[in-house]
């Protein structure tokens, strides 16, 4: 076997006779280590390989058919060895995902698949780019078409067949900003250009300074740059220089920024040595000498008693030849001449000129930004759920925010002539978000509709209209909407509402079903009856909660819980003084801060923080992953240095297998660098966990059950106390300790 088979054929052979498989279905030589590690696994996972165990397939279309077989889809359709394999995967996944590409007559060869792909893409998410196909848009063009139609981008005005897909990138980006695209959207850009002039807009710099096509995209990175940085680009913006030269001049001018900021001590040191050097001359019977200040922003003249015959001239003569050059002040002379001095015998002859830095760009808004949504706690300890400013409301065309520019420094000088550079302003980017518009300049943003208004993170300025209803239970019927949903009354039993936005309740909450990709506001609490469920993107505030199912993308407030399932993805926070847990379960897996927890009549009462028990599966998983990619990349690399052996250069550049496993090995590269990137993050989300802490601010009674990372600790009755997971001679537990 040794002689015709290589080592990883031989280890697959290995492998599928040590698990009892039928390996005479692929103990044959024609078929690489490749093609027999899919049938292997087809046969692994009980599938019928007759499909595609033929050595007529190279081992991609095999794994096509066996991922179709799998999912239990129908191979027959595109089984077929002249369909190449990534058509056959997109065949595949358009069954899988129920969409019909069907009408595309592009064909099975050539570059089809990648077209067949966004075609695919659009239809999952309801975006149809049939029309720009039959407009001949190749693939890349409609990814980024695809891309903009699924975000509700008005792309259309903007597109030319004569675009790369890389310049209607440009286009979709500064439309999703809400710039004027249509200063860059001239066909005479390259898309580099076009990155260039999109970032200046979005940034609020003065891209006329740059956006001339004749300069190539370096340069107008540089002027560019130059114009983040507050300078004066017009110093080095000419076309003759080149994008290296401009970058030197930049450089220069930043260093020049930079040092100006701070006194040159040695230049200072230079000159204090000319002026005592002077003074020292004549042994100190010098009628005139000079002083230079530290900053050297003045100069003055000091005439010593008894010389009253000092002519201008010889002032004149004095300051230039000790290097001033600048703010001379000829009338301060020609007053000395004439017998006037000051007071103390020192007349200023020369003064610079401070720079100025320019204020930075701000943005001014019209409603309230300081609303955080939580509820307030009053003097006697209770917490007031009714009267929480949640949010603002707008109308429509209502001006909301408005942007002020950054101002322009002016540069100031010494006595020297040295240029003290002055600071631009910094410009505040564009806001993002959505239900507003932008006015042309970019300063006035206006609602677009009527609703709510929020400020993100400083930077996401949201609009979403509110339904009101009085209502919510199994005879109204299921309420879906995009924007925020506001209940006047109850949810009732059976109650659905799926919104988009963030859904307050003015009553009571039942057996119901509440989904929201925002926040989750129940003014007065919830009775769930083991039937009702709440899930929200982000927070869910609640005076109680019983017999509930509760999951928060952030924070969950809280005055009690009965016998309840919370989970926040964040933290869970008792609002109220003497506040209750009781019964159930409640995880924050960064931590709660919480009051009392169970009862005197035991009731199970567990609390979880840290890390939650998927995270060792998802580790292992991970790990699995690098492998399974570490494993697959050793055989590609085998057969590719096999080939080598076999064939000389001029054959394998024209062997379509040998140019199917070089792509092959590039692919799983990126795959193994993605996983070793995915485990990256996955440790820093572990580090935050291991810092989880439960803090007990009232009473945690007996027979609590705490759970930290998978640590269990069970409460003997304790006050005031908080709990985290150490790790010591004693190993990995948890403690509880006072503060």
């Amino acid at each position: 076997m040794s002689l015709q088979y290589s080592e990883d054929q031989i280890n697959e052979i290995e492998i599928g006779l040590e698990k009892g498989l039928d390996t005479t279905l692929y103990e044959n030589p024609a078929f690489l280590a490749m093609h027999m590690h899919e049938i292997r696994i087809g046969l692994e996972k009980g599938l019928k390989v007759e499909y595609y165990a033929d050595p007529g397939f190279d081992w991609l279309q095999m794994r096509e058919i066996r991922m179709g077989l799998e999912n239990a889809i129908n191979v027959s359709g595109y089984a077929d060895k002249s369909i190449p394999y990534d058509i056959m995967r997109e065949e595949r996944k358009a069954i899988q995902y129920g969409v019909d590409i069907s009408d595309y007559k592009g064909g099975r060869r050539g570059k089809q698949a990648p077209i067949m792909r966004q075609l695919r893409k659009g239809r999952i998410h309801g975006v149809e780019l049939m029309p720009f196909i039959q407009q001949g848009y190749d693939s890349e063009q409609l990814q980024e078409i695809r891309h903009a139609l699924e975000k509700e981008i008005d792309i259309t005005p903007y597109l030319d067949i004569n675009y790369r897909g890389s310049a209607i990138n440009e286009i979709r980006k500064g439309l999703e900003s809400g710039i004027d695209v249509s200063i860059y959207t001239d066909a005479e850009y390259n898309w580099r250009q076009m990155h260039e002039i999109r970032l200046g807009l979005q940034k609020r710099l003065e891209v006329d300074k740059y956006k001339n096509k004749y300069y190539s995209h370096q340069q107008m990175r540089e002027i560019r740059l130059g114009l983040e940085a507050g300078l004066n680009v017009d110093e080095y913006r000419q076309m003759r220089f080149s994008a290296t030269d401009m970058k030197r001049k930049r450089l220069e001018l930043i260093e020049l920024l930079e040092s100006a900021m701070k006194a040159g001590q040695s230049v200072l040191d230079e000159i204090e040595d000319i002026v005592r050097k002077q003074q020292d001359k004549e042994a100190g019977i010098e009628p005139i000498t000079l002083t230079v200040t530290r900053d050297k922003k003045e100069a003055y003249v000091t005439i010593r008693e008894g010389y009253n015959d000092i002519k201008e001239a010889d002032v004149l003569n004095l300051v230039w030849n000790s290097g001033i050059r600048k703010g001379i002040k000829r009338d301060a002379m020609k007053a000395i001449e004439k017998g006037e001095r000051g007071t103390d015998g020192q007349v200023l002859v020369a003064k610079g000129e401070d720079s100025t830095n320019g204020e930075d760009g701000w943005y001014e808004f019209f409603f309230r930004t300081d609303l955080d949504g939580k509820p307030k706690i009053l003097p006697d300890g209770t917490v007031d759920y009714n009267n929480i400013e949640w949010f603002d409301l707008v109308t429509e065309g209502q001006k909301v925010a408005e942007y002020h520019p950054a101002t322009k420094g002016s540069d100031g000088f010494d006595v020297f002539g040295n240029v003290i550079p002055g600071r631009n302003g910094k410009e505040e980017p564009l806001l993002t978000g959505k239900g507003f518009s932008v006015s042309k300049d970019s300063l006035i943003y206006t609602s677009d509709e009527d609703g709510l208004i929020v400020l993100r993170d400083g930077r996401r300025l949201e609009i979403s209209s509110v339904l009101e209803v009085e209502e919510v239970n199994s005879s109204t019927g299921f309420v879906v909407y995009k924007g925020s949903v506001h209940v006047r009354g109850d949810v009732g039993t059976g109650g659905v509402i799926n919104c988009g936005g963030d859904v307050i309740v003015d009553g009571f909450v039942e057996g119901g079903n509440i989904t929201a990709e925002g926040d989750v506001l129940l003014k007065h609490g919830m009775n769930g009856n083991g039937r009702g469920v709440i899930r929200a993107g982000k927070n869910v505030t609640s005076k109680f909660f019983e017999n509930a199912d509760v999951y928060a993308g952030d924070t969950i407030f809280l005055d009690y819980s009965t016998n309840s399932t919370l989970y926040a993805e964040n933290y869970v926070e008792v609002q109220r003084q003497r506040g209750a847990i009781v019964g159930g379960v409640v995880t924050g897996l960064n931590g709660m801060t919480i009051y009392t927890a169970g009862n005197k009549m035991g009731a199970k009462t567990k609390l979880v923080a840290g890390m939650p028990k998927s995270v060792n599966s998802r580790r292992a998983e991970l790990h699995d992953k690098i492998n399974s990619h570490k494993d697959q990349l050793k055989v590609l690399r085998n057969a590719e240095a096999d080939f080598h052996k076999k064939y000389p250069l001029t054959v394998l550049t024209g062997m379509d297998v040998f140019t199917k496993i070089e792509n092959a090995i590039y692919t799983k590269e990126l795959d193994l660098e993605a996983a070793n990137k995915e485990l990256a993050e996955f440790v820093e989300k572990e580090k935050e966990y291991s810092k989880a802490k439960i803090i007990v601010k009232g009473e945690l009674l007996d027979g609590v059950d705490v759970d930290i990372s998978g640590r269990h600790w069970i409460s003997y009755g304790v006050t005031r106390v908080t709990l985290k997971l150490v790790n010591d001679e004693h190993g990995e537990h948890v403690i509880a300790y006072n503060d």
